[in-house]
């Protein structure tokens, strides 16, 4: 793990990032004026940053950054410990600065550019599914630095179920708001309603929450790493463990069977192109119809607090959903794609903070996960009611 503690010179305020996805490189303190930004390590220049306040009981401290490194709803904030999350608000923020009056028993504060997620809060979530007969917690692999990086099975020990699911996040370790979408995917397929039965009677999933694994715990960038990030390591030579693992273990375990392939990221920090919830579909025509499908099934059936409509998928050589190479492109579902059996392999892209001028935040992300889950269903219904015509 990446440590920082910088102990200003002015009383005991010290600002930390030693602790599992801190990020922070403190460039001056001037009394209760912090100047403060991202630590881009071996990364692009990009806006991730996560830090710990300490010894401010009582104070108000000022934040000075680059407003670029700011999102929609102003910087995240938790008082537990980085076990849960609000934002701050746009309106305390002005020109890349915000206050901080701290509670007299404040001891931990901290501050990020998003809703930080690490494995300890996967841990608590899969805590309430610990004696799930349907849930299996293995080992992808070893990272490059060892850590056991966690691999996901969802499905039923005693059959093997017609159809595969894949669902990978975090290829970019920096792109928190994904994990709180793969969380709200497997309440969907775990729910206890007509849809998550069925997904559960004919499909098994293979999900890795963590695709950058040293890189979500160590507080990375990620986006843009040298020599190339993870999710442009799946063409020739992969060179991250993480990758090549899944590259092998997943067309294994599919086996042949059908399979839709999800890839979830988030995009830029804010802007409007990426201010909505984007689903990038594939280079082939077949593989857009497949993409038309399903998002009509999710704009028809969604539940939750975001309104998605299919006319949002960006398509293949459009927008940001293009790659100048030929040939498939040497990413998560480019690679998914040139599988024989993928009948459907795309890209998700869901906001930091804003998505159609709604907010984001864990429970609202969430929401999406689990109309995606009954999306998936019903698109999968359909694939098995063609295949008995």
């Amino acid at each position: 793990m990446s440590l920082l503690s910088v102990a200003t010179a002015f009383s005991e305020l010290a600002i930390e990032t030693n602790f599992p996805g801190g990020n922070a490189r403190v460039e001056s303190v001037d009394g209760d004026t912090v100047t403060i930004g991202p630590d881009n390590r071996d990364s692009k220049p990009w806006f991730y940053w996560n830090f710990a306040v300490k010894g401010a009981a009582g104070r108000t401290v000022t934040f000075v950054m680059n407003p670029m490194h700011i999102g929609t709803r102003g910087p995240g904030v938790s008082t537990d410990g980085g076990v849960t999350w609000k934002w701050l608000g746009v309106d305390a923020v002005k020109d890349g600065t915000f206050s901080y009056a701290f509670p007299p028993e404040a001891d931990d504060i901290r501050f990020s550019v998003g809703m930080p997620y690490v494995k300890s809060n996967f841990d608590r979530f899969l805590a309430s599914y610990q004696d799930h007969p349907f849930v299996h917690q293995e080992v992808l692999t070893n990272t490059g630095k060892g850590r056991p990086a966690p691999l996901l099975r969802l499905g039923d020990p005693k059959q093997k179920a017609p159809y595969a699911v894949g669902l990978t996040a975090r290829m970019h370790s920096s792109e928190m708001m994904g994990s709180y979408l793969l969380e709200g995917l497997i309440q969907g397929v775990l729910a206890d309603d007509e849809r998550g039965k069925w997904l559960r009677k004919n499909v098994e999933f293979f999900i890795v929450p963590f695709a950058d694994f040293d890189g979500v715990e160590e507080g990375d960038q990620g986006k843009g790493r040298s020599p190339h990030d993870h999710n442009r390591d799946f063409g020739d030579g992969s060179i991250y463990p993480e990758v090549i693992a899944i590259k092998d273990r997943l067309p294994a375990w599919a086996s042949g069977r059908p399979l839709v392939f999800f890839d979830i990221h988030d995009p830029a920090l804010k802007g409007d192109v990426f201010e909505v919830i984007q689903l990038l579909s594939g280079e082939t025509p077949g593989q857009e119809a497949a993409l038309v499908d399903y998002a009509t099934l999710l704009e028809r059936d969604q539940q939750g607090e975001f309104l998605y409509r299919k006319n949002m998928i960006m398509k293949f050589g459009t927008g940001y959903n293009k790659i100048d190479v030929e040939g498939p492109p040497p990413i998560a579902s480019g690679w998914a794609r040139t599988l024989p059996n993928c009948i459907l392999g795309a890209t998700i892209e869901f906001p930091y903070a804003t998505a159609g001028n709604m907010e984001v935040n864990a429970e609202s992300t969430r929401s999406f996960g689990r109309d995606m889950a009954w999306a998936l269903a019903g698109f999968l219904q359909k694939k098995s009611q063609e295949e008995k015509k």
